[in-house]
């Protein structure tokens, strides 16, 4: 079941409201303004789509903020479309046995690949699978064998995508060829690389040469495509969700534990910037998805299991929390921002 809960927009003007809509995966949703922030936007629920009882792992808007996608733990892959609040489609993403989709991405839309509605999903039985979103086509299919495949992104121009998971390696594709451009291996006594599972990947948005990863060896290792190794790494995050992010300089994280969850670092320092505040119940807070708001980075969304709630963070007001959204009966393990509307999925 999905439910777009609600929407930041701008303050209020003679009693209207403009405001930034949220999706997300619970029933009887509640929005709390939080304390001691002087909120500019309000947060109000849109609508619910349900479906059924299966869980939600992943979820992406696309790139025109017209439709969103939704992988489950059963392996179906849920298409809706956002503007007539309405399901498109389901595809089962799986060779076999039902097997949970562990991370979706929509392919950038280029002068080279312009090609629109292209969704990559991963799953837990190593593959990749290209899909045509609007036919449920299957276009293409990477598998990589004997590893569970947990996290995947694709670079801003769509020429390169990036998969993590089970054998510590982080792969690099070329997205035209579908082939491996480069291998970054776990790590070694003579190198610097991941020492247990990847559920997270992301690359750069300002450097095309580069990308992170995050996962449950508490290390974010900094990977640089030209010299394909290791240039850095950062002690501290414990990832087991899509819960890496990166923005001006800044990265993101959230973490699967009962303390510090939500942290930014410096990527230059290679420090901890800061470790935002949850508030009440956070050691019940153990964070599956996190994300910078995609237009401006003004906003950090958080979602967690464990008391199953979900914060908005406003970087204006010295990153405290702005809002809370409470009352749902399953954990929350993705969020995501829409691109260019006042759309937020849980």
């Amino acid at each position: 079941m999905i439910e777009r809960s609600g929407t930041l927009g701008e303050p209020e003007k003679a009693e209207e409201v403009n405001p930034y809509e949220v999706q997300s995966t619970a029933k009887d949703l509640k929005i709390r303004e939080m304390p001691g922030v002087k909120n500019e936007k309000k947060l109000i629920l849109h609508s619910k789509f349900v479906w059924g009882e299966s869980e939600v792992f992943t979820a992406r808007i696309d790139p025109e903020d017209n439709l969103i996608a939704t992988g489950c733990s059963d392996g179906l892959i849920k298409i809706f479309d956002i503007n007539l609040s309405k399901s498109l489609r389901s595809v089962f993403a799986c060779i076999g046995e039902p097997i949970p989709i562990t991370g979706l991405r929509w392919r950038p839309s280029t002068q080279i690949n312009n090609t629109k509605n292209i969704l990559v999903s991963c799953s837990a039985d190593g593959n990749i699978s290209y899909w045509h979103a609007t036919t449920g086509k299957l276009i293409h299919r990477i598998t990589e064998a004997g590893n569970q495949v947990l996290g995947i992104d694709f670079r801003s121009d769509g020429e390169l995508l990036a998969s993590g998971g089970k054998d510590y390696k982080v792969r690099v594709y070329d997205d035209d060829t579908k082939s491996l451009s480069v291998v970054f291996n776990g790590a070694e006594w003579q190198y610097t690389g991941h020492s247990n599972r990847v559920f997270a990947v992301k690359f750069l948005n300002d450097n095309p040469n580069m990308l992170i990863s995050g996962g449950w060896d508490n290390t974010i290792q900094i990977w640089d495509i030209r010299e394909g190794k290791s240039v850095g790494s950062i002690y501290g995050a414990s990832i087991s969700g899509d819960s890496l992010d990166y923005s001006k300089g800044t990265i993101l994280t959230g973490s699967y534990r009962n303390k510090d969850q939500l942290q930014l670092w410096d990527l230059g320092e290679r420090k901890l910037i800061e470790t935002l505040d949850w508030g009440s119940n956070f050691d019940s807070a153990f964070i599956y998805g996190a994300q910078f708001s995609k237009n401006d980075g003004q906003y950090i969304i958080a979602g967690c299991v464990g008391n199953n709630q979900v914060r908005v963070f406003d970087r204006t007001q010295r990153n405290k929390a702005a809002f809370s959204i409470e009352g749902s009966s399953k954990g929350i393990y993705t969020v995501d921002f829409a691109n260019n509307l006042s759309l937020i999925h849980i």
